[in-house]
């Protein structure tokens, strides 16, 4: 099981005309031994027994290093990578380097750095102090500490086989947490090379485990007790998934497809967004989540970005969609499910305004970035999760109109918004997303500091940042009781009823002035409930004498 499996990350898995080889998803094809080699399945599965095993063995230890013990760990790490980054890029399967090094090498430092500098703080047990705490409560003190939660499975798709899952495993250990890292088909060996550095520069032996490629793997791992499971994933993985943690409740994290939303106000530089949708659309060829996939505008906007595009496109001419880091077969497939949906919308009165579609093995073939206007939201291609590079169109009247539309979208992870900095922020508190970018795209999603949060389809729970580091611990509550005064553990006295009351009062009452008069009846009942039961004590004394 990997989300992407390379048909399965960020691109629907549901059946589709003409593209039989999409009606599974590759990641879940293996739920039980039987579906493969019995012999087989059966020496993985004891394998990734021994590698769960091995990984709760030296959690234990590892639980208990400071957190800033274990963050210089992460520093001689992020220096190790630092001065040889070409070495472990050339692992990630990418053609272009310089993409390699920004995409997946920079943001793996910076989210170390992040880490060695923010985690001691933010894993730090902490009181609240007296604040929130009700005074009938008084002498009461709480501690609140972030534990580990044990062993975190993390399953890595194929986009960004080494920084997607490199980050999160990074949060796991510095959470004191052991790893299971599942690797994407073809996608092993950046993550075991990251494994070999992190463990000379001082980790455990054992506590992070290269599970095998096998989809049967992480399915094991999830029978045999994984404690948490991270999964960066399509929609159909994350369902997958869903039903099989269902039985044991195991908690997860899924950071599952998006169809990007990006909204243009009519002040925005259409120059500037046209740059912007190049960029996002062709980066990773289109095999990146925070993309731009539907972008709202009024007429004359739309017309001015699609001329400048047509411009961009001819002056910068992209080069195939053939060469990416899926295997070619289920990457063809995604292009042919792309090519599917955009002849889809053009026969319901969309406009192919740019992009090559081919006829390859007899099948229609997304070539190139494919610009697509006048989409209506109802469309499936403004509703499905394609991980390919095609932008849509979506013309509106307003902004009110922009938002409206932008729900009807079953995805949510990230959008973009263009225009005035004070009013695109005003409009971004507005967006149905995870993550919101002002008068740029993707990039600045890049800082370490920022979480990653899907709503909707797109996912629950979060990576990256300080909450996503919290998602790798569970909240542990220590409670410390006054030594003395525990009236609830008195006989009943009859005026406790009138005394709770003005407890209540005091505590919630609408003024100062009631609340003060209810201390003072407080005082008073109290008095003469300590009275009462102490003559009720003394008459059960004469009566046992």
């Amino acid at each position: 099981m990997t989300p992407d499996s390379p048909a399965t990350h960020k691109t629907s898995l549901e059946p589709e005309a003409g593209s039989p080889s999409l009606s599974t998803d590759p990641a879940w094809a293996e739920h039980t031994p039987s579906s493969s080699n019995p012999i087989k399945a059966s020496g993985l599965e004891s394998e990734v027994h021994e590698q769960l095993a091995a990984a709760r063995s030296a959690q234990q230890a590892w639980a208990e290093w400071t957190p800033r013990a274990r963050c210089c760990v992460l520093r001689a790490l992020r220096e190790t990578l630092a001065g040889n980054p070409l070495g472990i890029a050339s692992e990630c399967g990418r053609g272009d380097v310089v993409e390699t090094m920004t995409a997946e090498i920079l943001p793996l430092l910076d989210a170390c750095r992040f880490l060695e500098v923010e985690a001691p703080r933010i894993l730090a047990e902490r009181s609240p102090g007296r604040r929130g705490r009700p005074k009938w409560l008084w002498g009461t003190r709480l501690a609140l500490r972030n534990e580990p939660v044990g062993v975190a499975l993390i399953i890595g798709p194929s986009n960004y086989p080494l920084m997607l899952p490199g980050i999160q495993a990074l949060q796991a250990l510095a959470a004191g947490n052991g790893v299971l890292l599942k690797p994407a088909p073809g996608c092993s060996q950046p993550l075991r090379s990251l494994a070999s550095i992190v463990e000379a520069a001082g980790l455990p032996r054992g506590l992070v485990q290269i599970l095998p490629e096998q989809p049967h793997a992480a399915t094991t791992a999830i029978e045999r007790g994984v404690d948490k499971v991270f999964v960066t994933g399509s929609r159909a993985t994350g369902r997958a998934l869903a039903q099989q943690l269902a039985g044991s409740v195991t908690p997860s994290v899924m950071e599952l497809s998006g169809c990007d939303a990006v909204f243009v106000q009519d002040d925005a530089d259409p120059a500037l967004v046209s740059a912007c949708l190049l960029f996002g659309a062709r980066l990773n060829q289109g095999r990146t989540c925070l993309a731009p996939r539907r972008v709202f505008a009024r007429d004359q906007m739309v017309d001015r970005i699609c001329s400048i595009l047509r411009q961009d496109m001819r002056q910068h001419p992209q080069k195939g969609l053939g060469g990416t880091t899926q295997p070619s077969s289920h990457a063809r497939g995604t292009l042919r499910r792309a090519a599917h949906v955009i002849d889809e919308a053009v026969r319901a009165g969309a406009t192919l305004v740019a992009g090559d579609v081919q006829v390859v093995d007899g099948h229609r073939e997304l070539r190139s970035l494919a610009i697509v206007d006048r989409v209506r939201s109802e469309m499936k291609l403004a509703q499905e999760d394609l991980f390919a590079p095609v932008v849509s169109f979506i013309r509106i009247a307003s902004m009110e109109q922009a938002l409206l539309e932008n729900a009807k979208c079953p995805f949510a992870l990230g959008a973009s918004v263009f225009g005035h900095p004070q009013r695109s922020r005003d409009l971004a508190r507005r967006v149905q997303a995870g993550c919101v970018v002002v008068n740029d795209m993707v990039v600045p999603a890049a800082d370490p500091r920022v979480p990653l949060a899907g709503r909707k389809m797109s996912g629950h729970g979060t990576t990256r940042g300080e909450a996503g580091l919290l998602e790798m611990t569970q909240t542990k509550a220590i409670v410390t009781a006054r030594r003395w005064f525990k009236p609830h553990l008195q006989p009943r006295a009859p005026q406790d009823a009138a005394l709770v009351a003005q407890l209540i009062a005091l505590e919630h009452g609408a003024s100062p002035l009631r609340r003060f008069r209810s201390s003072l009846r407080l005082i008073s009942l109290a008095l003469s409930s300590r009275r009462s039961r102490t003559s009720h004590g003394a008459m059960d004394h004469e009566d046992g004498s």
